[in-house]
């Protein structure tokens, strides 16, 4: 039985380090594959949940609700990597092994027509603006729903709604331009 997050972090903020880490490990990699819609590289984005997870760790008192450790943990890291970037002033790129984790073993020929289009939709993200891509990835890539997302980029669950419709169809004008919607 999985125990909550709420207890995880009680267990924490009563010393027992083993509840961090517990919720280390169960959301580590959904706040990598967030920051990375934003980073550069998988190693950038790696560092950046490693120091919002640091920092987490100091200020988690302040956390008002500890169910709601996920978009908390998330915005963190989300908020370090978009400062980091308007920091760099570089365009920021998915990583195209986070795409490629995800597809299913299946024949090659198959696997290669699947990574084509990944790479095609990857592309796609990349021209979305940072919080329609986020919206995006959060939405069909982590499967949160729109309130989860507003609170985790900051945001009502209309504009939520509202970067997720939009990202949605910007991504179809770029994918249908490539020929990847066949």
């Amino acid at each position: 039985m999985e125990v909550a997050d709420a207890a995880l972090v009680e267990r924490t903020l009563a010393g027992d380090i083993e509840g961090f880490g517990e919720l280390h490990r169960r959301y580590y990699r959904r706040v990598v594959r967030v920051v990375l819609t934003i980073m550069k590289d998988r190693i950038q984005a790696e560092d950046m949940v490693q120091d919002a997870y640091a920092s987490a760790l100091r200020e988690l008192p302040r956390l008002k609700d500890p169910a709601r450790f996920f978009p908390w943990i998330c915005r963190i890291a989300v908020n370090r990597a978009i400062e980091d970037r308007r920091r760099a002033g570089r365009r920021s790129r998915l990583d195209a092994r986070a795409v490629a984790s995800d597809i299913e073993e299946a024949e090659a020929e198959q696997r290669l027509l699947r990574a084509e289009r990944a790479e095609k939709v990857r592309l796609a993200l990349e021209k979305l603006p940072e919080g329609q891509r986020a919206a995006v990835v959060l939405r069909y890539f982590d499967e949160l729903p729109m309130r989860q997302i507003g609170e985790t980029l900051g945001c009502g669950e209309v504009t939520a709604r509202s970067q997720v419709f939009r990202g949605l169809r910007k991504l179809g004008v770029f994918l249908k331009a490539k020929g990847a919607t066949r």
